[in-house]
């Protein structure tokens, strides 16, 4: 399973270009930066792979799954999964949890025959092809979900926890960790 995860980390996804400008210029600092530069352009993400990553888990919270169209114009952000939050500066983040949670949620929600990949009948790599697919199809049911939410809330999306609200409120529809009647404690930066 390490070595299908490496494989998979390798890998640099897509998103379906529409994306691009109402939801990742508005709301990531691309070519990352310091919290401080974030805060000061206005931005909840310091880098387009956190809200990638966002989007995905919001995607899969809410069992959004929907293959980007074959006529899309998809494109990345030339960043290998591997170097989601690399520690090549010092207040950023290691994400190597937050990779290894993605692997499994991927792993659990793909339709693979781990047996016929231990047996070689499969390729590591025709694998890695159905888990990307898995990510960028969670990804873009998130985004999509994003931009309703932007067209339904435009004056509350600069909240700080707007973003939170978002993730919390889709755990609790689907019986995630909040159960009914439970209090949920968030910390905010000041």
């Amino acid at each position: 399973m390490e070595d299908l995860f490496n494989d998979w980390k390798i890998t640099t996804p897509k998103y379906d270009k529409r994306f691009r400008e109402p939801i990742f210029d508005t709301f990531s600092k691309k070519g990352g930066g310091s919290e401080q530069a974030k805060k000061s352009l206005g931005k909840h993400f310091s880098n387009n792979y956190e809200l990638y990553m966002y989007a995905f888990f919001l995607g899969l919270y809410n069992d959004k799954y929907v293959e980007i169209p074959e006529d899309a114009e998809r494109v990345d952000f030339s960043h290998a999964i591997q170097y989601w939050g690399s520690k090549s500066k010092l207040d950023r983040n290691d994400f190597t949890n937050l990779q290894e949670y993605m692997f499994m949620a991927l792993v659990a929600k793909t339709d693979i025959d781990m047996v016929e990949l231990e047996k070689g009948k499969v390729t590591s790599s025709s694998v890695v092809k159905k888990l990307r697919n898995t990510l960028e199809s969670f990804t873009n049911g998130g985004l999509i979900l994003i931009q309703e939410l932007i067209e339904d809330n435009k004056g509350s999306l600069f909240e700080n926890t707007f973003f939170l609200k978002q993730i919390l409120d889709s755990k609790e529809e689907v019986g995630g960790a909040v159960g009914e009647g439970e209090e949920i404690e968030t910390e905010t930066a000041e």
